[in-house]
Order: C-alpha cells, then structure tokens, then sequence
C-alpha cells in the first residue's frame, strides 16, 4: 500500500509538471490561393496556424480539478480552447506549398487561463475577430430624476463608466455622440425592453459589430440616516445584455449591485451607480472575451440564407456540394424550406469572408452562385441551377 502511494504522488507530480501556465508549440495552417490573392492566403493560413497551436495544446493542459483526494483520476476533463490563448506568435517559414494552398509554419507562446488581464493578447484576439465595434445604450434612472435616459445628448453615468473600463481593455466603440443625436427613441426603447430585431437594427445603422442595452437604477435606503451620522445611503443596480447584431445571440448578460455613501443623495447615487457599472463591465469583459477565444480556436456559425430554388432536391444537392467542396466546412444544417427559399447554418472554420471568397472561386458543380449580402455571421446568396 506504501509503495502504491508513493507511485501515485510521483504520477500525480508528473502531471501537474506537464500543465505549465505557458507552452511553446509550433503549429503549421494552409490558405487558399484564390485569385492569386497571396496576401490573403497568408492570412488565412497564420489563423489555421494559430487555431492549430491552441488545438494542439489543449492536451497537455491537463486539469488539477480531475484529481480526487485518493489521487486517482475520475473523467478525462482538459482545459477548453476557451481557456487557452495565443499569448504571440513568430512565423518560421512560409510559402507556396502548390498552385492552390499557401502554407505557414509559426511558433506560439500558449497561455493558460483567461485573457482578461493581457492587453497584448487581447488586441491580437481583436485582430483576428476584425476589430470589432461597440456601442452602448443605458437607460438611467438616478433616484427620481429623470436625467440620463436614453435620448440625452450627453453619456449618462453608467454608459460612461462602462465604455472608460472596457476602453481601457481595448474594446473599441462607435461614435457615441452621433449614437445620441441621431437615434430613433422609439427603436431605443424597444431595444431596451428586450426586441432583438431592434437592437440589430440600431447596430448595423451605426455600424457596431456588438450592442450592449441595460438599465440602471439608484434608490436611498431608509431608515439608515441615523446610523451613518445623517450620510445617506445609496444603492445601485444594473442589468445589461451582450448582443452580437450578425445573428441576434446574447452572448452576454451581466446583473450587478453596488452602494456608497453620501450627504447628498443625487451625488451617492451616481457613486452607486459608477461602482456597479465598473463590476458590470468586467463581467461582460470576460464573458466577451471568452466567447471570442471560442470563436477563433475552434468552429464560427455563419447563418446562410439562400434563395432560387426550384425543388426541395435542389436544396440536399447545394447542401451536399457545399459541404463537399470548400475547405474547412465542418456542418451544414438546414432550417427549412419554402417558396424557393432556405435557411442553414454553416459550422466552418474561419469566418464568412474567406468560406465565400473560396464559394465564388470554385464555384458548385449544379449552380451558379451570386452573392448577395455578406455580414459578421450571416450571408445571403442567390442560386440558379446550371442549365436550368
């Protein structure tokens, strides 16, 4: 039994030896040459490359939390592509590897953990998310007043907070000013009450990529003047929702409380609130920035509307064509099928651009394809069966 406990210490030793919170790799990804587009296809292959270094070391980022108090292991569980990321990378070698295919070969510095703390690493996780846009709308409501809702010309208190923390982080924001002067207040107020539709809408007319909506409230408490010397004590809360304008998800909500205390009331208010609107801007810091490590490590959703069909087999040869001719395509799945009309969406690696920069180079054996609208998530595409 001796000699067992001290076999299973040393296999316990060897694999917390082999979990270190940094691991150089070295990992090779392809690009499509398409249109003799070299530079394009360099940087398509640099993302394989990193995807493939965050992939390849996922197995040797083993978690402690599978080891029980007998030191023997009860699942297999390992660290996700979420909890790793691409501290930085150096390319080693690169080049044409055929007429088709543009291949590098990089060495990545792989860190465990969350991002939120490493500037570097999360302006390189912009980069390779295309430097996404945010804008940010509140409603506030500081005790009674009615200052701060969403129309003002002005950012309230906790639009302003929120966007100096996330600014500080990187995150990049539209023009609020113009947001204020030219917002519909009606669209605003849907939005707010929780209509996704108009909270797209409101993205894409000022080109934001995310959309952060909530409400902020401050209230007194009674009773509690006598206690704190005649200082009045104010309390803070605040909800917000993460939405991502290509598709309509939530990809984040948050609901944080916070209090400070104050002689003047409408002044301990705005502190409350400042405080529960800095808590809520890391939380959802960190719930972006894990959503988008997954993003860029593993598999993008694309929803693909297409439309031209004559006949429901139309719809499973285009699904299979589709599938079997691009690169990187990991699913397709159909959503339904009316009026010549369907809906999928596609599981690929990559993003919409490069999936249909290859579509319209290659082409499909029974269509012809044109591309309608291309977004962050989502296409639209006209087909037209050849020789029909």
């Amino acid at each position: 039994m001796r000699y067992l406990l001290i076999l299973t210490i040393l296999f316990t030793n060897f694999l917390f030896a082999q979990s270190p919170e940094v691991i150089e790799v070295e990992a090779t990804g392809d690009g499509n040459i398409i249109a003799n587009d070299l530079a394009k296809a360099r940087d398509d292959a640099i993302n394989d490359a990193l995807r493939n270094a965050v992939e390849q070391t996922v197995g040797m980022l083993i978690s402690s939390e599978t080891m029980t108090q007998n030191f023997m292991t009860i699942d297999d569980r390992i660290y996700s592509r979420s909890t790793g990321y691409i501290q930085r990378y150096s390319v080693i070698s690169e080049g044409k590897e055929n007429e088709f295919v543009y291949r590098v070969k990089i060495k990545a510095i792989v860190k465990k953990g969350m991002i939120s703390d490493d500037l570097a690493a999360i302006g390189l996780l912009m980069q390779r998310k295309n430097l996404p846009r945010v804008m940010v709308l509140i409603q506030e409501n500081n005790l009674s007043t009615k200052s701060g809702t969403v129309i003002d010309m002005n950012l309230n208190t906790s639009e302003t907070k929120l966007m100096d923390v996330m600014m500080e982080k990187g995150f990049r924001f539209v023009d609020m000013e113009a947001v204020k002067l030219k917002i519909d207040k009606t669209s605003a107020l849907a939005a707010l009450s929780g209509d996704i539709d108009a909270a797209k809408t409101i993205g894409l007319m000022f080109g934001a990529e995310i959309v952060i909506l909530g409400k902020a409230v401050s209230s007194v408490a009674t009773g509690m003047e006598q206690k704190l010397g005649g200082m009045k004590s104010c309390q803070a809360d605040i909800t917000l929702r993460v939405i991502d304008v290509s598709n309509g998800e939530i990809i984040a909500v948050t609901s944080q409380h916070s209090a400070a205390v104050h002689i003047d009331e409408l002044t301990g208010g705005n502190e409350a609130i400042k405080k529960a609107a800095e808590l809520a801007a890391k939380d959802i810091m960190d719930k972006i920035l894990k959503r988008w490590q997954s993003d860029v490590s593993g598999s993008e959703k694309i929803e693909m509307i297409v439309y031209g069909f004559k006949t429901f087999n139309d719809v499973y040869t285009f699904k299979n064509e589709f599938s079997s001719y691009l690169r990187g395509i990991k699913g397709i799945y159909s959503h339904g099928f009316q009026g010549g009309n369907a809906v999928f969406t596609v599981e690929c690696e990559g993003n919409s651009e490069s999936m249909l920069l290859e579509l319209t180079s290659k082409g499909l054996p029974s269509f012809n394809v044109e591309i309608k609208e291309q977004a962050q998530g989502k296409v639209t595409i006209k087909v037209s069966p050849k020789g029909g």
